[in-house]
């Protein structure tokens, strides 16, 4: 008789259950034939999934949210001019991409990616990032996901133009002067990095060998690809491989800047190569197939090169240390003879072709801010003499000029406490949206 019993309870509370989860699915889907009870029932429905999230967030938050400190908290905003960011997040199951006025925080425009779209060329981890992206004509935007197979261009509706999955793409991609893209790639096997062999005292190891990569912006077919191996062997410069300190990514490729007209130090095509591993930047002429010029300075871990003038770069100086470097433990005598070698700020250098110098920009609210980013970043010298810089490590934006802050912000999230991790947000103006448009 108890076995009868606990069966017929069973089959009402399995009977109870469906028509509970009925009308759950009825109202997720908009049905509205429960008149007042409606929004009860939805918000009751949405209680467990919404502690699971908030509980993933606050113990596991993924790697594109960043903990707001209390002194980020307060925004700092004197813009007298409409700046617009153009930046991507993870919201779910899609990538957002919003073009933002930092002026007023209004959208502009936003695009959306669903992950299942990204999917069908490979899979998305759930710390993926997509960036940068790059504003077009129509409204277009062309996108990558760092480190993954392939890159896309999607009309002002987020359509897809077309998809290019021939490499790996990561990091920074830049117009050339007739409009197409260059961006670092590395080549793949089905998404899996097709690496060259060094034997290093008897030792075989593999190693990443970054490609330099121009993509027709209109049909998004490969029109060239040049291993940097063969670039710095043919040019006699593998010395400058054996100087980096990571022997499997001897270049760590984030940067290529094309050059856009001819000047007394570099050619249109030209473009400057920034190299993280080496700390290195150079001038390499695609055409002749030669570096025209070699940089070396007071720089490390360098991100973002930028061409400011007929005679001069500008260089986001990371800043960094080698943190990564195995040794001996190694006895030593006690001293009391410290030396202090904390980095507590990134900067901006300018480099002058004429006299072979350097000098910094607003170095001293880099110092008083302790701006510093370990790796990745990125800046921009605006017309008006303003600087914005891309405060990656903790998520910050800033727009300075001369004698204080313009601008400082961070991408608010869906999760109170948390912002989103800016992904290489790329800078507009009124002009240059305008004839976007």
């Amino acid at each position: 008789m108890k076995a009868v019993k606990k069966i017929a309870i069973a089959i009402i509370l399995i009977f109870l259950l469906m028509v509970w989860s009925g009308i759950v699915r009825n109202v997720s889907l908009g049905e509205r034939s429960l008149g007042p009870l409606t929004d009860p029932i939805k918000s009751f429905s949405e209680v467990l999934s919404n502690i699971k999230k908030t509980y993933t967030y606050i113990f596991n938050a993924p790697d594109y949210y960043i903990k707001t400190k209390e002194a980020d908290k307060t925004n700092i905003n004197k813009l007298n001019y409409n700046l617009y960011g153009l930046y991507s997040y993870r919201d779910g199951d899609a990538f957002k991409i919003e073009l933002k006025n930092f002026k007023d925080n209004s959208i502009n425009h936003e695009w959306s990616v669903p992950v299942s779209k990204l999917s069908e060329h490979y899979e998305i981890d759930g710390n993926d990032r997509l960036y940068p992206a790059t504003l077009m004509e129509g409204f277009d935007i062309i996108v990558s996901c760092n480190e993954r197979p392939g890159i896309l261009r999607m009309d002002s509706s987020s359509k897809e133009k077309w998809f290019n999955n021939d490499f790996i793409f990561h990091h920074a991609m830049n117009k050339d002067s007739i409009g197409n893209i260059w961006i670092p790639a590395v080549k793949h096997d089905n998404g899996i990095i097709v690496p060259k062999r060094v034997s290093i005292e008897g030792h075989t190891t593999s190693y990443r060998d970054d490609q330099i990569v121009q993509i027709d912006a209109k049909t998004g077919k490969t029109l060239y690809s040049k291993s940097l191996t063969d670039i710095f062997l043919e040019n006699n410069l593998g010395y400058l491989m054996n100087k980096s300190p990571y022997v499997i990514d001897p270049f760590h490729l984030n940067d290529i800047q094309p050059v856009l007209e001819t000047t007394n130090y570099f050619n249109e095509g030209d473009l400057f190569l920034s190299f993280r591993s080496p700390s290195l930047i150079i001038q390499y002429r695609p055409s002749t197939n030669i570096v025209i010029k070699v940089i070396e300075g007071p720089f490390s871990f360098q991100h973002d090169v930028d061409i400011l003038s007929p005679n001069s770069i500008s260089i986001l100086n990371n800043n960094s240390i080698v943190n990564q470097v195995t040794y001996s433990e190694i006895e030593f005598k006690p001293t009391n003879q410290p030396v202090e070698r904390k980095i507590n700020h990134s900067n901006v250098l300018i480099y002058n072709f004429e006299d072979d110098t350097y000098s910094t920009v607003f170095e001293d609210l880099f110092k008083k801010h302790q701006i510093f980013t370990g790796a990745e970043g990125l800046y921009r010298m605006l017309p008006n003499g303003d600087m914005f810089f891309e405060e990656q490590g903790s998520g910050i934006l800033w727009v300075l000029n001369q004698s204080k802050v313009v601008l400082k912000t961070t991408l608010d999230s869906d999760i109170d406490g948390y912002h989103y991790l800016p992904n290489w947000t790329t800078t507009y103006l009124d002009k240059e949206l305008n004839s976007l448009k």
